[in-house]
């Protein structure tokens, strides 16, 4: 005879104790490292130092049209997607998390100031794009 589970006969406890999985051997977690590991203490210190933890890349910004083969072409999408989720939530809720609405606007110049005020441009970077050589300096003619 079965014997049917219904919340009158069904003993919760006498199942559970005769199903628990009993553990001999010590545990290998480290508690530690259990702060240094917890999203809320990341996002804590990244709040109050700015600081992403180690071994985290910053997202950047690049020319690559010098991309000759599908397979690099491939690649540089999947490194460009993931620089763009590397950016924080804020920033990327600013371009609708389109990564091409993102890349339209890092490529305009008048934009520059805006990139800075983020914080995704760094100041050589800007320092280079003023005095570009391709501007014609004072007392030369342009080519």
């Amino acid at each position: 005879m079965s014997r049917v589970k219904n919340p009158i006969t069904y003993d919760r406890d006498k199942n559970s104790d005769r199903s628990k999985l009993i553990f001999v051997k010590p545990s290998r977690t480290q508690q530690q490292f259990r702060a240094e590991c917890d999203i809320n203490t990341i996002l804590e210190r990244f709040n109050v130092t700015g600081q992403l933890p180690i071994g985290s890349v910053q997202p950047q910004y690049g020319d690559f049209s010098g991309i000759i083969d599908y397979q690099s072409a491939l690649n540089a999408v999947m490194a460009a997607q993931d620089s763009f989720l590397a950016l924080p939530a804020k920033i990327r809720a600013r371009f609708d998390n389109d990564p091409a609405l993102f890349v339209d606007f890092a490529s305009d110049e008048a934009n520059r100031d805006e990139l800075k005020a983020l914080g995704l441009l760094r100041e050589e970077t800007a320092q280079a794009v003023v005095s570009s050589p391709s501007e014609p300096v004072s007392g030369e003619p342009a080519q």
